[in-house]
């Protein structure tokens, strides 16, 4: 009896939490284990995902793979191009109905590069050498009409040019390259045919000078905009993210605080217009009321008592270990702002980044779902693409906390909360975690090990956090057998829509009877819908 009301209970909870979760539609492609991954793109009308894959074994040639879905995963197969020989994947972008994959012969920086360009409606693809272009460690590829847009490290300076398709010339970015000068951000304005970089430098007595900085595509500078006035005289911007233009007004959200000390204390959001003038707004834990609700009862007492004997003093509270921003969005109602809090636990590696010192820097991510933990970016992880490492990178990292910030219109703090990450350490640096905005409802999901992690507010007000949900198969004769928890990635898709990807064997019954395992590539539809949970039914 004590056993079928185990069973019985066990079954209760878990039918609660597919009300909450739910794995909508799943599409699969046999893999090996270890093969490269596929990398995701956004699109209307669903997905489009690709990878390059060496067909024969002990041999260098590959080919290039892709499939397009719709929003329920439907698909109508996978399409195989040549690769031209000695050639792998290094960077891709979309633009319009057209993907752009960037090719490279081996691993030497100043080596041969062409682009494949594939029409997703008719599926014909168009190759293009790419050349004079300077030796750099790839960082972003970005394309732009017929104007390619290259991002790298050059001798250890930050290096932007400019490549038209059509006349095939190369223009050098002015203003870019330099010491002590680090990119926070590049990204492309389809609006005015142009793109954006945010720069950061020390000047000559070590002061941080902030540039945002807008090209025409064919690199000439449109406009600049020297940060010269940020709060008090030893405060600095940290890190920055710039988001798109609204009515010939711009935004730009980060982090500020005293650089000489490694002294975080809050969020900046600026406002500019269309003369290039700005206004700055500084928030503090003083306005972040929620900032420790991560904690329990005891330690969040604890540290709201510090920052309240701070205040009292006249002094800015420090937020301790790194603040960085990750995603931030306008809307109607105000803007949305997402921050990580984590502590660099060691930092034994050799390499120098010339971009955003806690994030390498901002790309133009809006269209891409790659937040793996085996991070895309070339210059830290060209493995993914499969090319070895150029450097051993070592820094480990402890996450702490999520922030989630809601501000009004008129600069006012809606609310704000934060989400435990239960002291995950990781030698991830970049998001791994993602948010969606649905109305008056906030989520963030992350993976884990092999399962997903949830946190859910409404109205500013956590309802649940930490929530643990392990991955289903719709198929009631299937089991996981095993995950490559290392390729295991969650990323917000659309509405209360998260996309799901990553390898994995699965264990399933022939129709013989007889159990075979497969090894596959996999995306999971997962709808989340927060209203739903019952904290007197949750199993945690």
């Amino acid at each position: 009896m004590k056993r079928f009301i185990g069973c019985f209970l066990l079954l209760f909870l878990t039918i609660e939490l597919q009300a909450q979760v739910n794995f909508e539609s799943r599409f699969e492609v046999e893999s090996d284990y270890f093969d490269p991954l596929f990398e995701i793109v956004r699109r209307d009308e669903g997905i489009v995902s690709f990878r390059t894959l060496i067909k024969k074994a002990f041999s260098s040639n590959r080919v290039f793979q892709y499939f397009l879905t719709d929003k329920d995963l439907n698909t109508q197969g996978i399409i195989e191009l040549p690769v031209k020989d000695g050639f792998d994947m290094i960077g891709y972008d979309l633009d319009r109905n057209f993907l752009y994959v960037l090719f490279q012969k081996g691993t030497t920086l100043g080596s041969d590069k062409y682009i494949l360009k594939i029409n997703l409606d008719n599926q014909q693809g168009f190759e293009y050498a790419l050349n004079n272009l300077l030796s750099m460690e790839l960082a972003e590829f970005l394309v732009q009409g017929n104007s390619v847009i290259v991002m790298g490290a050059a001798d250890s300076r930050p290096a932007v040019q400019v490549y038209d398709l059509e006349n095939k010339s190369t223009q050098t970015v002015q203003g870019i390259y330099g010491n002590n000068t680090h990119i926070l951000q590049i990204r492309k304005m389809p609006e005015i045919e142009a793109f954006e970089v945010i720069i950061s430098r020390k000047g000559q007595y070590r002061e941080r000078e902030i540039s945002i900085n807008t090209y025409d595509l064919t690199g000439n500078l449109l406009r600049e905009i020297k940060i010269d006035e940020f709060g008090e005289p030893d405060q600095e911007i940290m890190d920055a993210l710039m988001l798109p233009m609204q009515n010939y007004r711009q935004t730009v959200v980060g982090s500020f605080g005293l650089e000489r000390r490694d002294a975080y204390q809050g969020m900046f959001l600026m406002d500019i217009n269309e003369f290039g003038e700005y206004d700055t707004k500084l928030y503090t834990l003083e306005d972040f009321p929620n900032f420790y609700n991560y904690l329990t009862d005891k330690p969040k007492e604890r540290r709201e008592k510090e920052v309240l004997k701070e205040v009292e003093r006249d002094k800015v509270p420090s937020i301790r270990n790194v603040y960085a921003i990750r995603e931030a969005f306008q809307g109607p109602d105000g803007y949305y702002v997402y921050f990580d809090h984590f502590n660099i636990v060691n930092n034994r590696g050799g390499y120098r980044s010339p971009y955003s010192p806690t994030s390498m820097y901002r790309y133009d991510r809006i269209d891409r779902l790659n937040s793996a933990q085996s991070i895309s970016d070339a210059v830290y992880n060209s493995g993914r693409y499969g090319m070895p490492q150029t450097f051993a990178y070592q820094t480990e990292y402890s996450y702490i906390s999520a922030h989630f910030v809601k501000i009004g219109p008129e600069g006012q703090v809606v609310w704000d909360n934060s989400a435990t990450y239960d002291g995950l350490n990781t030698d991830v640096r970049v998001p791994f975690g993602d948010v969606a905005v649905v109305g008056e409802e906030f989520y963030h999901a992350y993976m884990r090990n092999d399962k997903i992690r949830l946190a859910y507010f409404k109205k500013g007000e956590k309802i649940f956090d930490n929530l643990e949900v392990p991955i289903e198969l719709p198929k009631e004769n299937e089991r996981i057998a095993e995950n490559n928890m290392e390729t295991l990635s969650i990323v917000h898709w659309y509405d209360r829509y998260f996309l799901l990807s990553g390898t994995q064997r699965i264990r399933y019954q022939k129709e013989d009877g007889s159990g075979a395992v497969r090894e596959v590539f996999f995306l999971s539809k997962v709808l989340v819908a927060g209203d739903l949970y019952d904290p007197e039914q949750s199993p945690n």
